[in-house]
């Protein structure tokens, strides 16, 4: 059965349609959603600056959580995503999510993602896979941490069942995010 369930993850994972990871077993939103900012310490693919981003999220009386992804460059802060997060149909953990991403003439133009998290302690850090649903952004999966320096053993102890490491993934330690061109 284990060996049965790694090769679903990884096949999910390596599939040309993203299909989503199942979400960890036990995430708690009332615990996961009370971090109210982290940072992407990795990414598994590119462009690597994603890995200068940061995330602060708010609780809405309807359900629903917003999530600002902003990147800190030359001393100033820039939101480059400003995602609603809904719970997808019976499955905590996993969310359908709809951004505004600023076009840079003004305006804003929406793109639709779904999320899901697939390994967290619910207050340090959070494995998040995104998968793309409208063909206007990239799939990938990040290292979230309320800490920007070091990896939580957590983190390292849920790639193991997969054989991901991240020294092949981008990190935050080997990006200047103070040199980047958003």
């Amino acid at each position: 059965i284990i060996a049965a369930t790694l090769l679903g993850i990884l096949m999910h994972a390596f599939a040309k349609e993203c299909e989503l990871m199942p979400p960890a077993e036990n995430f708690d939103s009332d615990k996961y959603f009370n971090i109210p900012h982290v940072y992407v310490t990795h990414s598994r693919y590119e462009p690597k600056e994603k890995v200068c981003r940061e995330y602060k999220t708010t609780k809405n009386s309807d359900g629903t959580t917003n999530t600002e992804v902003i990147v800190k460059t030359g001393g100033k802060e820039q939101t480059v995503l400003s995602c609603t997060n809904r719970e997808k149909n019976g499955k905590p953990g996993q969310y359908s999510v709809e951004c505004e991403v600023p076009n840079g003439k003004g305006g804003n133009q929406k793109i639709q993602l779904e999320t899901s998290v697939f390994a967290t302690d619910n207050k340090n850090y959070a494995l998040l896979q995104s998968c793309n649903k409208d063909g206007k952004s990239d799939d990938d999966i990040f290292v979230l941490q309320t800490n920007k320096e070091g990896v939580d053993p957590g983190v390292t102890s849920a790639l193991k069942p997969v054989n991901w490491s991240l020294d092949s993934w981008y990190s935050r330690t080997k990006v200047n995010c103070d040199d980047i061109n958003n």
